[in-house]
This record gives C-alpha cells, structure tokens and sequence, in this order.
C-alpha cells in the first residue's frame, strides 16, 4: 500500500485548488462571454396613479398586459421576505446560486421513487427559469444553473429576493407580490397577515393549481401546509399559525380602481413614462362632482342637452381637484368617453370678466364709468345683446353683471384686439391659436375656442389677485413655473366684487332663487354662438370651479344659456363642496381710494357740475376725464335762444347750465322716439355766427313711391342715404325702425336693401340734432325684395 506523504497530500491540494481556480476562470470566462440577459428583469410596469392621499384611482396595464406593481424591499412585510427564504430556499444566504447538497437530495430522493418528487431549485435559478422560460431538460437545467450562479455573482441577497418577489407569478396576468396583494386582499405587502404571506408564498409553486379564485380547497389546503410548516421552522408562533388557518382564502379578485376615468387618461396622457403618478385629485370632491353630475344630467336631457363636464381647481397650488368629462364615461350614445373637460368650445361672455379686469388696469374704466349700450357700426359688424334690447347708457359694472354684449365691443375696440388675445392667450388660454384677425371683435363674444380646463384656472388667476399659474394634475406638475402677474391685485378685486353681487337683474328668478343660500362666490356665465355651449364659473376664496353643459356634436340647442343651465350645477357644487363656504377675500395692501366725481357723467367735476357722488378708483392709474356734460352757455331770456359772439354784448343775457349728452346716445334716443333735451336754437340776432343748421334727410324722399322688383337681383335694390347736415358736423347716424343701419361722415356713399313695409328712418348728427322721415315700400313678403332709387 502506497504510503502518503506530506508531498503527495501537498500535489494533491495543489490539484485541487487548480481545478477550483480553473473553474472559476471558465465561468469568469463564461460570464463574460454570456452575460446574464439583466433587460430580462426590467419588465414594464403597470402604471399607477394615485390621487393626492396616496390611494390609487387607476391602473395602466403596460404592452404586453400583465399587472405589476412593483415594490422595494423596504415595503414588503419582513414575514413574508422570512416566509419565501424558509419554504423555497432554506440555504439562501450560503450557497453560490446553487445548493449542492439540495441537488443531491432531490436526485437521491428521485431516483429511490422513480418519479420526481423533490426539486432542489432555489430562488435564483427560479428567477433564472422566469426570466427566460425554456422547456425541462437536462440542458435548461444546466444553463439554469449557470445564470443562477450569474445571478448570485453579480447581485446581493436582499435585491435577489427584491427581483424574485416582483417578478414571481401569481395566477392569470398578474406578476410581482406588489399587484398580488392588491388583487387577492386589497393591500400593500406590508400590510399582510401571516394567512396572505402563507398564500401569496405558496401560489407562485403552481399559480394554476393553488389559484384560490378558483381552487379554494386546494389552495387552503397548501396555505395551511406551508402555515405548519413555517411554525416547525420558527417564522411563526404556533398561536399564530392556528389562527391564521381559521381565516378563508380570497373568492375572487379586487377589481383595478376607476376612479376619475376622464381625468386619468388625461395625466396618463401626459406623464405616460412614469412608473407612479402623484397627480392632485382630491378623491372626496371628484365623488360630489359625479354625483351632482348624475343629479343634473335628467334634467338637462329632458331639454335636449346632452351632456356635462366639471372642473374643480384648488386656488392655492392651482391643483386640479376633480374632472368630470361627462355624466357617465360609459355612455356610448351620448359620448361618455369624450372629456368635455378638453374639447375646445365657444366660450360665449364668459370672456368679458378678463377684458374689464385689462381695461381697469389701462386705466381706460372704473366700475362707474359710464358706457354706451347701443347699436354700434364697426364696418359692418353691429354687435346685438342676448335678449335683442339695448339700453342706453349703463355703468361698467351693470355692464358687466348683465353680460351686455355692445359696450364690450366696444371697449374691445379701445382696448385693442391684438394686445387682449396676446392676454388671454398668456393666461393659459392655448386654444385661441389662429391669427387674431380671424377672431375679430367678436372675440369677446366667443368666436374663438377654449376648453373648461384651461378657463377655469384663468379664472381661478382672478381669484389669486392676477398672479397666473398653470393647472397642476400632478404633484410636481408646476413647480419649475414661473408665476405671471395677468392682472394687478386691485383689477382682480373690483372685477371680483361685481362678479359677488347676487342680485343679477338678467338672471331668471328660478335661478336667483338657488344662489340664496350658496357660499358668497364670485361667478360668470356664458353662452355660445347657436346655442351650442353654455358656462357657469365660480370662484370662493378656496376654490374655483368650471361647468360646461352642452351637446359633444356641437348641435345646437334653441334656449341654451348659462344661467338657467350651468349655473344650478355650479350652485350644487359649491354647496357641496364647501357648506358655508369662503368668500374671496380682500387682498391686504389694495392701492384703492374713492374720487368725487360729477353724479350726471361720473367724471371728474367742473364748477358747471351741481350733483356729485363718490367712486372707487385706482389712483395714479385710473384716467377720469372732466365732465363735458354740464356746460354753461348765455341765453336769451325774452326767447331762451342761445346766444354766442358778438350778440353776446348786444343782447340781454342770462346763464343757464345745460346738460349735453354723448351724440351716438342721443342719435339712438332719438330713433328709439325717446323725448331728449335740445341745445337752445342759436338766436337770430347772432348773425356774425355761422348758422348751425339741422341735418335735413335728402335721400330717401318720403313722397316718392318706392317697389321691389321681381327678376332683379337683391343686392342691386338700394336706396341711397344721404342727408344735408352743417359743414361742423363731422358724423351722422342712421336708425331705421328703432335699429342702427349705418354710421359715417357726411359726405359718404350709402346705401340700404330695400324691404317692403312702411320704415322709419331717422338721422342724428355728431352734436345731437335730427331729422325724421316716413317712407313707404311696396311688395309682397313671400317676394324676393328688389327695388330702385330716385
């Protein structure tokens, strides 16, 4: 027998850590020459939203439609980290990827039975087989082995076990112990009880055959298995254990939350690259908007409107806290998944609040200037109210309460087209993207196109004093934003304290009746061209919230309006919403003031002026002009003429203060056949004077019969205007039938369409003087009007 020595015992070792060194080259080697496929582990994702408490409202499956919800190990429940070591790979910790002494075992115990009975695989080279699922043979087993000794190489125990538990499968499509505690319990996997972590660790063995939806005894019995089994091992108390057996196995699945369905496909829309999506909704307030949608939509129906949308802004943060894009996201025949939220419509009035805020700002009005409501000529475009009246003289804010339509025209005309479409356009409204000619005047009635959205924070920009600021849905939506001041802080608050008043005189007492015991609210309402939208948005010192109703066709419906449709939803929501409410609150530091001014004109006072009153303004900006309403003039008192130059001296005479009103004003007085106080009649005695004559109507002649004629053309039928008036005149208006047809300088072409009835027709020139005169038209109403001029 060979004797060993101490140089055969050392040859020997030197052998074997030779063999071991070469080993170690070949899978160094190896590894090298094939990488473990890490791609293999990065899987989409399931995108989670959740709304501002953390609660998730919406899962976005990823491309291939498998629900993972992935988790760091910090927000797994140590049990069930303990549990999956304990009963999948006891010898974690210790081996190089794979178990020697688990791979003899399982061929020991094999071969005895004849049958596979026991494995020996452990979580690595389980993760090794769910990464590249291949058949079972020796071939797959021995690569198996060799990516799990990868695996082990190259990654530490705890992000081994992180992997494993994310992507294990749990039954159907579901992946990762993150979507399986929602969908089997409603949890997070730090919040399971030790019968979940026992379920949730054993249904990745065969997620078929222990699937509890729909093997309950089956997977009972395995759960309860394990249960004893992870007592014997000491990871729980056999208390525990016994307990947890009692409990039952989930039925059936939860459900994936669908909550504010409008609103998430909008964020997912956006951020559709993140894995967890903060957004800002506020879960309680979107539950109240659907319900008061729900609430209104019957109603609404039985008048011919389809349907609705309801944004909800926070004003402090601009945080969007509900969207409600119709009445029901199912909905197919009324278009339940459009976001009405989204789509681009005609604002109608609800612009105006912004173009009086701008003009208070330019110094341009006050709340108490004086503003003329009348049919107004601007090349042809004559802006009409809603209900077809005009009146007259109103104040800016009575302008604005009633939402009269000529007098922002007009101001829009003084503003400046171009300078309020850049405004708006700088306060979030995006959509107004056509050149600003295409829009015209009719601007500020809404010819132009803006979403719900996007008007609803411009209004809640009024409600932060001017300060603009984009809508956030998410957490982080705006931070990197710079804020803009849109309006100064004491343009936003007088434009607020008109829009409070709740005593609208247009708003139809049924409709007056809800605001009584509404939150105090700054509001507007708005209707659109063909009564196809109609806008009711409000504002408290909290929140500010946007209600569209209207039909997702854009058909119009007859007697659509703001006030009587949108506005009660608005009510309802702020009802429900904040109870007693919070007004919005004056700002601190407002340079506000109150100026005297003239009661007659509300400008500034002369000594003609007798009646005064006092008006808030803003000094330094606000430009009040002197009063030329009250004028001083010399009268003669034997016959009241007014007396000028020379004859001043040579007759007696007396002063009288006169009051003078804006020509335009008088010319629609005058046609509306209103009574208006006339300049005295220069007195004859003043020859030296050029004689101030009054306009004499010329054209048409009232004794002259006038026809339309068959077979001729419409636009070839005139009548030609003309009218002899003073060489100071410089302009002269038409009324025909109480309605402005034309307004220009004496010595214009004009011309009007013939239209069969009896007209009559009046010219006023710029300092107030008329003529009237009656003329006749002859001709059928169902002929084509035609006619010719003498």
């Amino acid at each position: 027998m060979k004797r060993w020595t101490f140089s055969h015992i050392l040859a020997l070792l030197r052998s074997f850590f030779l063999i071991i060194f070469a080993c170690i080259f070949l899978f160094i080697l190896l590894d090298f020459l094939f990488p473990f496929p890490k791609d293999a582990l990065k899987r989409d994702p399931t995108i989670v939203l959740i709304d501002k408490d953390g609660k998730p409202i919406r899962f976005f499956l990823p491309r291939d439609e498998h629900w993972r919800l992935p988790v760091e190990l910090e927000e797994i429940s140590p049990d069930l980290i303990e549990a999956v070591i304990a009963s999948e790979d006891r010898w974690f910790h210790y081996h190089p990827g794979v178990n020697p002494f688990a791979v003899i075992r399982a061929l020991y115990t094999n071969i005895r039975a004849g049958k596979v009975l026991s494995g020996a695989s452990t979580i690595p080279m389980q993760i090794a087989r769910l990464s590249d699922p291949k058949p079972r043979t020796l071939l797959s087993k021995l690569e198996e082995a060799f990516r799990a000794l990868q695996l082990k190489w190259h990654f530490g125990d705890d992000e081994l076990v992180e992997i494993y538990l994310n992507i294990a499968p749990y039954g159907g499509n579901i992946e990762g112990v993150g979507a399986a505690s929602y969908f089997y319990f409603g949890k997070s996997p730090r919040a399971l009880s030790p019968a979940e972590i026992a379920m949730l660790t054993v249904l990745p063995r065969s997620p078929s055959t222990y699937d509890p939806t729909a093997k309950s005894l089956e997977a009972m019995k395995a759960r309860n298995h394990l249960l004893k089994q992870l007592a014997n091992r000491g990871i729980f108390k056999e208390i525990t254990v016994r307990e947890a057996m009692k409990e039952p196995v989930p039925k059936r699945r939860k459900n994936p939350p669908f909550i504010a369905p409008h609103f998430a496909q909008f964020v997912f829309g956006k951020f559709r690259d993140k894995r967890r999506i903060e957004t800002t909704l506020d879960t309680s307030i979107q539950k109240i908007a659907e319900g008061a949608a729900k609430g209104r939509i019957g109603e609404l129906r039985r008048q011919g409107i389809d349907n609705l949308a309801i944004v909800v802004i926070e004003n402090g943060g601009r945080h969007v806290r509900a969207m409600v894009g119709s009445s029901d996201f199912f909905e197919k025949h009324y278009s339940g998944q459009v976001n009405n939220a989204l789509a681009r419509r005609s604002p109608g009035s609800a612009l105006k609040p912004f173009l009086y805020a701008m003009a208070i700002d330019r110094g341009l009005v006050i709340p108490a200037t004086f503003m003329l409501d009348i049919p107004t000529d601007f090349s042809g475009y004559i802006p009409k109210n809603y209900d077809g009246k005009y009146r007259g003289r109103v104040t800016m804010r009575e302008a604005l309460i009633r939402s009269l339509n000529a007098p922002a025209v007009r101001l829009l005309a003084s503003v400046g087209l171009e300078d309020f479409h850049k405004m708006l356009r700088d306060g979030g409204l995006i959509t107004l993207d056509r050149p600003v000619l295409q829009y015209g005047l009719p601007l500020i009635l809404g010819s132009g196109e803006v979403t719900l959205l996007d008007l609803t924070n411009l209004y809640a920009t009024l409600a932060e004093g001017g300060v603009h600021r984009p809508a956030g849905i998410t957490t982080k939506g705006t931070a990197d934003y710079e804020e803009k001041e849109i309006f100064p802080p004491e343009a936003s608050y007088l434009i607020t304290q008109i829009l409070t008043e709740l005593g609208r005189p247009d708003m139809p007492s049924p409709i007056w009746e809800l605001t009584r015991d509404v939150p105090q609210v700054a509001w507007k309402t708005g209707t659109s061209f063909g009564h196809r939208d109609a806008w009711a948005i409000g504002y408290s010192g909290r929140y500010t919230i946007g209600v569209w109703v209207g039909n997702p066709t854009g058909r119009g419906q007859k007697g659509i309006s703001g006030s009587e449709h949108a506005a009660p939803l608005l009510f309802d929501l702020f009802r429900a919403i904040e109870g007693d409410g919070a007004k919005p609150q004056k700002p601190m530091g407002l340079k506000l003031s109150t100026i005297e001014v003239c009661k007659q004109s509300h400008m500034l006072p002369t000594p003609f002026c007798t009646e005064r009153v006092r008006v808030t303004y803003i000094p330094g900006k606000s430009r009040i002009p002197m009063d030329n309403y009250s004028k001083q003039v010399f009268v003669d008192p034997e016959t009241g003429d007014m007396l000028l130059g020379d004859c001043i001296e040579t007759r007696p005479s007396q002063t009288r203060i006169i009051t003078t009103y804006p020509p335009e004003l008088v010319a629609w007085w005058r046609a509306e056949g209103r009574e208006v106080p006339s300049v005295p009649p220069l007195s004859p005695f003043c020859k030296d004077v050029p004689p101030q004559l009054s306009p004499r109507i010329v054209s048409p002649d009232k004794t002259t019969p006038y026809r339309v004629l068959l077979g001729t053309p419409h636009e070839y039928q005139k009548v030609q205007l003309i009218a002899r008036a003073s060489p100071e005149v410089e302009r002269l208006y038409w009324y025909q039938d109480g309605k402005l047809v034309a307004s220009s300088r004496p010595d214009a072409r004009l011309f009007i369409p013939l239209e069969a009835g009896t007209h009559n027709l009046v010219v006023v020139d710029s300092s107030g003087r008329s003529d009237s005169i009656t003329y006749e038209v002859e001709g059928k109403d169902d002929e084509v009007l035609l006619g010719d001029s003498k």
